[in-house]
């Protein structure tokens, strides 16, 4: 882990807000891992409203500011919940289980990265979270997130299968055809597209050019998405096995 940019303070706070979303993943599956789908599904509706409020503030703070900062516009990575979850919890059939193979993938990245190098994502807003709307929000959201995927994992909301790998090739494919050209028409850098702050990652676009480097942000996307759909099957597989034994 990265964690050399936090104090005692902001670990505390990370442990801890970690350990709360356990609690209540816990208390959650206790009560509804029996219930039927519909029922299950209540406390993923909770969280995806609460996170597209969160949204709807961030937006209208952003629009009430003399000039609105493009980097408010919800096209970052952890953007993708935004449009994920509500497919995932709001629709059916098809598009609900492409919603929530992205909801997992997404979900998985922002869990490995969140708690290997958090200060990137969050920046200093655990120690500050209550300091302003932008703390909060920024710490809020994420953390949200986090619980959503690991409210779905307890309930076995998750229905991934071989077509959840098309899903992933689509998912980010898309993001990608809306997310490039709009970081060069605003000149952000969403998901690091147009430069990246990951020194390796960094000196390979200067030597290998722009659109080569492009090409393996995008493969990078789908390799990561196929590793976190196949990991899930192989794990699920061997949890039903022994769960039989």
């Amino acid at each position: 882990m990265f964690w050399q940019e936090y104090g005692k303070n902001e670990i505390l706070v990370m442990m801890l807000s970690l350990l709360v979303m356990v609690g209540i993943t816990f208390l959650l599956w206790l009560f509804l891992h029996k219930k039927d789908r519909k029922t299950r599904n209540i406390p993923l509706v909770v969280i995806t409203v609460l996170l597209l409020g969160l949204e709807i503030a961030k937006q209208v703070v952003s629009l009430c500011e003399p000039t609105y900062d493009y980097y408010a516009i919800p096209m970052h990575f952890c953007s993708l919940f935004l449009y994920f979850f509500p497919l995932a919890v709001f629709f059916k059939g098809k598009v609900q289980r492409f919603g929530l193979t992205m909801s997992l993938v997404c979900s998985a990245w922002l869990f490995v990265l969140l708690y290997w190098n958090p200060c990137p994502i969050i920046g200093f807003s655990p120690t500050h979270v209550f300091e302003n709307f932008s703390n909060f929000h920024t710490f809020i959201y994420h953390h949200l997130a986090v619980l959503f995927s690991l409210v779905s994992l307890s309930l076995n909301m998750y229905n991934i299968d071989k077509w959840s790998f098309l899903h992933v090739i689509i998912g980010i494919s898309v993001y990608a055809a809306i997310a490039i050209p709009l970081s060069y028409a605003v000149n952000v850098n969403f998901c690091n597209l147009l430069e990246s702050n990951i020194p390796f990652m960094e000196n390979f676009r200067q030597s290998a050019g722009q659109v080569v480097y492009l090409i393996c942000m995008w493969l990078i996307g789908i390799g990561g998405g196929f590793v976190v759909c196949g990991g899930y099957i192989v794990i699920k597989k061997l949890v039903t096995l022994k769960i039989k034994k």
